[in-house]
């Protein structure tokens, strides 16, 4: 497998936890969109909210 063919694998495959957080707010927008596509995301026997 070539990881330099698919950006987003390569992605998965090399990242890393990040543990050094900055006390920062988040943007109510930001925080909607994660919401957003969680709720879109595919789920066990299609129970979504």
């Amino acid at each position: 497998m070539d990881l330099n063919d698919n950006s987003v694998i390569n992605t998965i495959f090399k990242r890393r936890s990040i543990r050094n957080y900055v006390k920062k707010e988040v943007e109510k927008e930001k925080i909607i969109l994660l919401l957003k596509a969680a709720m879109a995301a595919p789920t066990a026997a299609n129970r979504q909210p």
